[in-house]
């Protein structure tokens, strides 16, 4: 089991540019890569103060530059809204630039918002990700490639851009119910990847455990299956800090869901903050997160690991109205003190979690 940080770079302070939000989260990332953080991760979205990233591969290659172990990937890349050929270069271009630093997150988006501006229709974001994703996997595993989709076709190409590295690690959000999807998934050695949310990780321990059916069914021991979830992670003595990190939880939680229709909620480019129907108190969801000083940090991730058997855990960190500060010594302090924590309870944390995909079963 490992650790990342994900990067949602959002505007929250209508004062601060787009340039030094992205400042602000290049000091996340190399502060995370001094704590021992094996993976920095960079949403994706479009049109709004949400998330200031439109584009999580141009992220990734401007941070191989400013850094020098941490990997990097996208959060995901909403796969429906590019061009799969320009895409897959890119990944061999950036996996190069990184000496082989690159993982990747793929995903359908769930934002109708941002899908209707790019004058694409969410109800067919499916098709377009498995379309895509067929596409890329063929590239990563073959130097000459010819494809035939559903949604378009290429011909036989050698590409010049080759990845570095012989296998991209590759993660799935989005493919709860969908047993093509997870069958996709388990085939091609992807890990699935789950967020919480404001709530507990037992929102995807039901999840879980629907994926370990098929999982079995592959030929794979459920105990060994590679899970990812996220979790909002803040390390604090502070009690009022502590209550403004989870009031920040519930900001993105709040404009996340004014994205959620055709049209958003937005003032501008600043999407409108309206508190969700029966949401809990700041104090009810601060308790839930690992949200808190080390031991209690460590003592819930320690549940979380417990209760989902997690392969890798990715931790939002760089929670909007949080002063810098706060949050460059929060992630010090996961390095210097959640984590001796966790080895001491657990041991060598790289034992924990899955240890690879079965071959799928031919009917």
């Amino acid at each position: 089991m490992n650790f990342g940080l994900f990067c949602l770079s959002t505007q929250r302070d209508r004062n601060k540019t787009a340039g030094e939000v992205y400042r602000e989260t290049a000091d996340h990332v190399r502060v995370a890569e001094q704590a021992g953080i094996e993976i920095a991760w960079f949403a994706e979205h479009h049109f709004s103060n949400y998330c200031l990233c439109p584009s999580p591969l141009t992220m990734a290659a401007y941070m191989a530059g400013r850094t020098r172990t941490i990997k990097l990937g996208p959060a995901v890349i909403v796969a429906p809204l590019y061009e799969p050929i320009r895409m897959a270069e890119d990944i061999g271009m950036i996996d190069q630039l990184s000496e082989g630093r690159l993982v990747l997150g793929f995903g359908t988006g769930y934002q109708e918002y941002e899908f209707h501006k790019f004058g694409r229709n969410v109800k067919e974001a499916r098709g377009k990700l498995l379309d895509t994703l067929d596409f890329v996997d063929a590239y990563l595993r073959r130097d000459v490639v010819s494809f035939q989709g559903a949604d378009f076709s290429f011909p036989e190409t050698t590409f010049s851009v080759r990845p570095r590295q012989s296998a991209i690690p590759v993660y799935l959000a989005g493919m709860a119910g969908d047993l093509d999807a997870q069958r996709r998934t388990f085939e091609r050695g992807y890990t699935p990847f789950f967020t919480t949310g404001w709530n507990t990780v037992e929102t995807v321990r039901k999840t879980r455990e629907c994926l370990e059916k098929t999982y079995a069914e592959a030929g794979g021991d459920p105990r060994t299956m590679p899970f990812a979830i996220q979790r909002y992670v803040f390390v604090t003595d502070d009690k009022s800090a502590a209550l403004r990190a989870a009031d920040g939880a519930r900001y993105v939680r709040r404009i996340a869901m004014a994205m959620r229709g055709k049209y958003g909620e937005l003032d501008g480019a600043f999407l409108k903050e309206v508190p969700a129907a029966d949401e809990p108190s700041l104090e009810e969801i601060a308790a839930r997160l690992p949200i808190g000083d080390p031991d209690t940090v460590a003592e819930r991730l320690a549940a979380d690991i417990e209760a989902v058997n997690p392969t890798h855990v990715s931790m939002f960190m760089g929670i909007p109205g949080v002063p810098q500060q706060e949050t460059l010594k929060s992630i010090e302090r996961f390095g210097a003190e959640v984590m001796p924590r966790l080895t001491k309870r657990f041991g060598d944390l790289n034992r924990l979690g899955g240890a690879g995909w079965p071959t799928l079963k031919v009917a």
